[in-house]
């Protein structure tokens, strides 16, 4: 009678694709030691008084140990596996003799360490009837076969093992509101393709924006917005089959298509319904979804995937650009923009990174200087200088911003009340962003910045822009009441580029228009422009305010503006901006 083998009956029965997929997703155990499994192994070995025990885990070509005793191997070859033949019985499996057994006894555990003679097991069954491996006891002496009391307990052994896998797998791997694997399992499984000969290309569906599920979430409550995220997950479920899906963050699912397949369908048809509205408890949802893609090879791996995943699906959702796949280009600009958030509050606690120079103002009529503007400079230790244009938009959607507004209002009036003891009595402004405005304590550390250095209040102006006013609009406006009741001027800066609402102008209790340069650049040779800017220069002016054009960078449209009747010019036509000491200089040269 020939026995059936290892190599006869693994292909059949272990090597199944459910089978190696239920093996796959204990992978991410691999490693990590359980007190539970060590408890069970030592109960074994003393309830039974064999030597060795061990959880065995089978996989194509190997088996791994999660807890043993008496083996110094966390692994063994498949093809050497005494578990390989004994998990083919599909129940309890023992032999007395492996000396006597044709199936094991030319096998080198046999003829050489550790010396099987005696071996039971009882396999581990999930609950769909998939067996994973083996709840084994061994012994290196010749041993009488188990009564079926001790079998019964070898089975109750292998049982909770199972159930101590099904609670590691809940716990650790499944997001409990909606019963999908979680982001670290993902992580997991898509590693598995790290080395492996196929690519594999994975998608994140970020569904809906964070701000949004946290507006359902304080108007409808926990519960519905787990019922809408639910639905999300059937829509999905829908499209892609029997795909594994994954909640990678909570309002973003991941899953991974293996293999070189052509996708453009299913992007196509995923990109298309997510975008539909949904109906949850009898109330419409429009989602902003958006699909990230990145393909991942032995040649292509990026060790930081899942971030570049979520940075794609994120700009998709941004953009409404339906789905787009990982951009190289777009995810350094996104590194920059963090790395730059990071240090911008290191910045502003040293005293050799930012630092401030002054570009001058002059009177259009007499071409003297009536002031300057207060320009914020950033010399990053390792990225050099850094533009105001790409660091402050960051800062403005952090609390940071307001660090450095009041780190610059302290170092214009420190360097004011310096120019002062020159005898130099010059009107500065400095921009101050739309949460500044908005914040009373704003107003309270100017009034004590301004007290401190003994600074005259009408010598200092802030500049805000249209989109200022968007913001706490009431708030807002009672403290630039507060500002200018102090003495504080107030310029309205890029004049032309935001609302430019003429109600604004007309009830703020502003001092000054500032024109944008990009609103006049064809001031000179459109006669359309033209007359719009004259205009503005014109009404502004009737209305009480004064009107400076920025961005001057011609002779001829600095005496256009001056026969327009334009108050102040500044712009590198006039002078570019400079240092302090340098800006003493130029007046002097300028003999004002």
């Amino acid at each position: 009678m020939r026995y059936p083998s290892v190599q006869d009956e693994t292909p059949c029965l272990l090597n199944t694709p459910a089978r190696q997929e239920a093996v796959n997703a204990l992978a991410c155990f691999k490693g990590v030691r359980d007190e539970m499994f060590d408890e069970l192994i030592r109960l074994a070995t003393q309830h039974f008084n064999v030597p060795i025990a061990l959880i065995s885990i089978l996989e194509n070509n190997r088996q791994w140990f999660w807890a043993q005793a008496g083996m110094d191997v966390d692994q063994t070859p498949l093809v050497d596996s005494f578990c390989a033949t004994a998990i083919l019985a599909d129940d309890f499996f023992q032999v007395s003799d492996a000396t006597t057994d044709a199936r094991f006894r030319d096998n080198p555990l046999v003829q050489g360490n550790p010396g099987i003679r005696f071996y039971a097991g009882y396999p581990l069954v999930t609950l769909e009837g998939l067996p994973l491996g083996m709840f084994c006891l061994i012994d290196t002496e010749p041993r009488e076969e188990l009564t079926r009391e001790q079998q019964a307990t070898l089975q109750q052994l292998a049982k909770l093992v199972m159930l101590r896998i099904q609670a590691l797998r809940e716990s650790s791997y499944v997001d409990a509101t909606i019963g999908l694997f979680n982001r670290i399992k993902f992580e997991k499984d898509v590693e598995a393709y790290r080395w492996s000969d196929e690519p594999v290309t994975v998608i994140a569906a970020d569904m809906i924006s964070p701000a949004f599920l946290n507006e359902i979430v304080k108007s409808l409550g926990y519960p519905f917005s787990t019922r809408v995220m639910l639905l999300l997950k059937d829509k999905l479920k829908q499209i892609i089959g029997a795909r594994d899906l994954y909640k990678i963050s909570p309002t973003r699912f991941g899953f991974m298509v293996p293999g070189e397949v052509d996708l453009s369908e299913l992007i196509e048809r995923l990109s298309r319904e997510i975008q539909q509205p949904i109906e949850c408890s009898g109330i419409p949802l429009q989602p902003r979804a958006g699909l990230g893609m990145l393909k991942l090879s032995q040649q292509t791996w990026h060790d930081d995937w899942l971030r570049c995943l979520v940075s794609s699906a994120d700009h998709a959702r941004h953009r409404g650009k339906g789905w787009v796949y990982f951009e190289p280009e777009l995810d350094h600009a996104q590194v920059r923009a963090f790395r730059l958030l990071t240090s911008l509050s290191k910045a502003v606690e040293q005293e050799d990174q930012f630092y401030l120079e002054f570009q001058p103002k002059v009177h259009a009529a007499s071409g003297k200087m009536c002031g300057a503007e207060a320009l914020l400079r950033w010399k990053h230790p390792e990225l050099g200088l850094i533009s105001p244009a790409e660091f402050i938009p960051l800062a403005e959607k952090t609390p940071l911003i307001r660090q450095i507004s009041a780190w610059v209002a302290r170092r214009v009036l420190q360097q004011m009340s310096a120019w002062q003891a020159q005898g130099h009595r010059w009107l500065v402004s400095f921009n101050v962003s739309a949460s500044d405005m908005a914040d009373s304590a704003f107003v309270e550390r100017m009034i004590g910045l301004l007290r401190q250095q003994t600074i005259e209040p009408n010598l200092v102006e802030l500049e805000f822009t249209e989109s200022a006013l968007m913001t706490t609009p009431e708030l807002t406006h009672s403290n630039l009441q507060r500002i200018r009741a102090c003495g504080i001027r107030l310029a309205i800066d890029d004049f032309g580029t935001g609302y430019s609402n003429w109600t604004y102008l007309r009830t703020l209790p502003a001092t000054t228009v500032k024109l944008d340069q990009s609103f006049m650049r064809d001031a000179c040779s459109n006669p359309k422009d033209r007359a719009v800017v004259t205009s503005i220069i014109q009404l502004a002016q009737n209305i009480g305010y004064e009107v400076v054009a920025e961005g001057v960078e011609s002779e001829e449209l600095f005496e256009q503006l001056r026969s327009w009747g334009c108050d102040q010019i500044q712009g590198y036509y006039v002078a570019r901006p400079m240092s302090a000491s340098a800006l003493v200089d130029w007046a002097r040269s300028r003999q004002v």
